[in-house]
């Protein structure tokens, strides 16, 4: 079942996660997954929103980008093991992978499994055979105005989003 609001701010406070909502992206800091994308897209977000990318350390491009555009609200977070990473996905309340590039993209169901709404791009195989509209968005690949626009409509709560669904559809892209 989904988490309710309270017992995602309890595990947002055990993990240190001080924001009111939070976006979780899970993946390498490499090229092809999109990051520079998502911290551009985060120049207008409120600064309650906290976006948590968890992948290891950080190249010098995100970094740069992240000083540059004063992203108070973007934390790079080392990899971790699964329990720790369960913990990330119960906090969140988004989950974004703005790939230009994945066969698949397993965080995909990791996500919806636990009942988030996800926004990926079309050229994510998992965004594309899994997400139907109350569950999250596909974006354009390199679509910084898209992939804001997406986010706020999901956090502000513009877009419907069916967290039960996402599990469902989930389930049925398990073992």
């Amino acid at each position: 079942r989904p988490l309710t609001v309270d017992e995602k701010k309890v595990i947002r406070s055990k993990i240190g996660i001080q924001e009111e909502k939070m976006v979780l992206s899970v993946g390498q800091f490499i090229y092809r997954k999109g990051y520079d994308i998502l911290l551009r897209a985060c120049k207008d977000l409120d600064k309650n929103i906290g976006v948590y990318i968890v992948g290891g350390k950080p190249t010098e491009e995100y970094l740069q980008i992240k000083k540059d555009m004063n992203l108070t609200n973007v934390h790079f977070v080392e990899f971790m093991k699964k329990p720790e990473l369960a913990e990330y996905y119960k906090a969140a309340d988004l989950f974004v992978l703005p790939t230009r590039e994945d066969i698949w993209g397993l965080v995909i169901n990791e996500a919806m499994a636990y009942g988030l709404p996800v926004i990926t791009t079309k050229r994510c195989v998992a965004g594309v055979e899994m997400i139907k509209d109350s569950m999250g968005e596909l974006i354009e690949v390199d679509d910084v105005n898209a992939l804001a626009t997406a986010m706020k409509r999901i956090l502000d709560g513009t877009k419907p989003i069916d967290t039960a669904k996402c599990i469902e559809v989930a389930m049925e892209y398990s073992i």
